[in-house]
């Protein structure tokens, strides 16, 4: 009879770099090795990525499948086929938990029987130090899921974040179920970001509810790459491809021409000219706020465009 009472699933793509750290803090766990497990889908990586798991396989009860269909959504249903225990940690290959991270959600589990999902404590873990324009104006929970102001308590499930959450198998089904254009996906440049928010939320109109401890904890690494202001302002733009999937309900009322919002369109176009002004003026809140909300709405723009195009050629 099995004793594992838990499993960790990720999925990886290219994640040759962050691995290392991450199966390395594993090694640490403080819950004794045989209640618990790690299944980790490779999704066609490209780098040294099935090589370093198979150097940690003899250091951790570590199972590694692999997933030739690209997109995170086909990894995490391969790895839900692999699942033990009553409870599933779902994480990303660019995490350093504490050594005492799944003994905690065991924990938290029992602790509080009435709830099924559960988000952790997740702190920047910066490979680069990032500019103070950053730190002061970003949002930081969409950019980098951080959520250290996040109390204590129930929370609704859109706040439980990828990097760090977990769930009862009791309540999750057999089968890893999202919106299939959405989140991460290798052959995609511009995804619809969104995709464990989407998991979560189908589970809460199930009836599962949702708890945040400080208590699990991991760092998440943020890549140097992911300061600039470039990456940030592509975050926007995924994040309003999100929306659209995610909260469709805010775009059923308004006015479409070709299927396209024409309060967006005309909102994104109206920006530019502000914009192109105020790159020749220090930076400021108002400068990022317009620039964030320009690059959401084109991220709007796209998705209806791209969702436009599928529908035509379904028609043909």
């Amino acid at each position: 009879m099995s004793t594992i009472k838990v499993t960790i699933l990720f999925s990886t793509y290219n994640g040759a770099k962050t691995l290392p750290r991450m199966l390395e803090a594993l090694t640490k766990t403080t819950l004794p090795r045989d209640q618990w497990k790690i299944v980790a889908v490779d999704n066609n990586s490209k780098d040294a990525t099935a090589r370093v798991l198979k150097s940690f396989q003899a250091k951790l009860p570590l199972e590694v499948y692999f997933e030739s269909k690209q997109g995170k959504e086909n990894a995490l249903a391969t790895g839900f086929k692999h699942l033990e225990g009553q409870l599933v940690i779902l994480t990303d290959d660019d995490v350093i938990p504490e050594p005492d991270w799944v003994e905690q959600f065991v924990k938290l589990a029992e602790e509080q029987p009435d709830y099924s999902m559960f988000g952790g404590l997740i702190l920047p873990e910066w490979e680069q130090q990032p500019e103070d324009w950053v730190l002061k104006y970003a949002h930081m929970s969409i950019l980098y899921a951080v959520n250290s102001e996040l109390e204590v308590g129930p929370i609704p499930a859109y706040l439980i974040f990828g990097p760090n959450s977990a769930f009862r198998r009791s309540i999750i089904g057999e089968d890893y179920v999202v919106h299939a254009n959405l989140g991460p996906n290798a052959v995609v440049k511009q995804y619809a970001m969104g995709q464990d928010t989407a998991f979560a939320l189908r589970l809460e109109k199930n009836g599962g509810r949702a708890y945040h401890s400080t208590k699990p904890k991991v760092r998440h690494i943020i890549k140097k790459e992911y300061v600039s202001e470039s990456w940030i302002l592509g975050r926007a733009e995924r994040y309003g491809k999100g929306m659209v999937i995610l909260r469709s309900e805010l775009f059923d009322r308004k006015f479409k021409v070709k299927g396209i919002p024409v309060g967006a369109f005309l909102t994104w176009t109206a920006m530019k000219p502000a914009i192109q002004i105020m790159r020749y003026m220090p930076r400021s809140r108002l400068a990022f706020k317009l620039k964030w909300n320009q690059s959401l709405r084109k991220g709007i723009i796209e998705q209806f465009s791209e969702s436009n195009n599928r529908s035509t050629a379904g028609v043909k």
